[in-house]
């Protein structure tokens, strides 16, 4: 399997001012000597070197994953503003000749989870197939509302796609081609569902707009057939640890929460995901940071567990 994170934010879309921007620049040129600038190679190895928070941005869109199976099978996972620019890459294959077919996974319908979904190219484009499923039995009459005529000027019919909608019953496994996906519902308001997606024995787990709190923990050996030997989990860390004691009931989890569950069940790599919409990248880092502390302190029963943080573009080979 092949993953690609698209869009890597919550709750809402992100942008950085033009004073955000310029602290880069001048953060760069404080860091470089003359030596830095000499040539095209030397800066371009300038900037590798630098920090990702100084050379790059852990970015501004919401969620959007696409997976792809070893059979090229494609998987999308939500449609927050992230897939707009999935769809523009879709649209230089077969999607934008019509003869595209791919699949939609929902999480649940909040905003920053369906949102981009009006500027996804493929479903104007008559021809190309979208299997469309949840675990929520209305789904399609909650993305067709997101497009009533008060809300966007393009209904969800006029975008001349294929678009079958498909219910599966909850925490159910559902079998496409190779790929197993099993859904496990998650703590947060108003429902979600996370997905595990396994390909010629290998797993990766999405659980994004989770909350793990006291009862959970107690009987967190439900969630084992979810989480346990995968390669991958993707885990919403939207919050610190002192953020998501204050904030009981809102629907998120912190790194710490994370680690902790995901080192339970031999995953692999930990990606830190749905991030605090009032975070910079400096502040992303030092979550980062925090997090392979806490990893780091005793008591931990997976040493070997690897801990990454998302960003806008992300690529993870399984």
């Amino acid at each position: 399997m092949k993953v690609k994170l698209w869009g890597v934010r919550g709750s809402i879309p992100t942008s950085y001012s033009h004073m955000q921007i310029a602290d880069k620049i001048r953060r760069a040129l404080t860091l470089a000597t003359p030596k830095d600038i000499a040539s095209k190679d030397s800066i371009d190895r300038f900037i590798e070197s630098l920090p990702f928070s100084v050379r790059a941005s852990y970015g501004g869109c919401t969620t959007t994953l696409e997976v792809r199976s070893d059979n090229d099978d494609i998987i999308i996972i939500d449609a927050g503003t992230g897939i707009r620019d999935l769809g523009n890459e879709l649209m230089k294959t077969e999607f934008g000749q019509g003869k595209g077919v791919a699949t939609i996974l929902f999480t649940h319908t909040h905003w920053d989870h369906i949102q981009g979904l009006p500027f996804f190219k493929p479903f104007y484009v008559k021809g190309n197939r979208f299997n469309i499923y949840s675990p929520f039995t209305d789904i399609r009459e909650r993305i067709e509302y997101q497009q009533v005529f008060s809300h966007f000027p393009v209904n969800l019919d006029y975008m001349f796609a294929t678009k079958d909608f498909f219910v599966i019953e909850k925490e159910e496994e559902l079998f496409l081609n190779n790929l197993r996906i099993l859904n496990k519902r998650m703590r947060h308001p108003g429902g979600c569902f996370g997905f595990r997606i396994e390909d010629r024995g290998k797993a990766f787990v999405f659980t994004s707009d989770c909350e793990f709190n006291i009862d959970e923990i107690d009987n967190i050996g439900a969630y084992r057939e979810f989480f346990n030997n995968a390669e991958v989990v993707v885990f919403d860390t939207q919050y610190t640890f002192e953020e998501s004691i204050n904030k009981i009931d809102w629907g998120h989890s912190s790194a710490s929460i994370a680690i902790d569950i995901v080192s339970r069940f031999n995953v692999k790599r930990l990606i830190l995901w749905h991030h605090e919409p009032d975070y910079g990248d400096d502040k992303l880092e030092s979550v980062l940071a925090n997090a392979k502390a806490y990893l780091n302190m005793g008591g931990k029963r997976n040493s070997n567990l690897r801990v990454e943080i998302a960003y806008d573009g992300m690529e993870i080979d399984i």
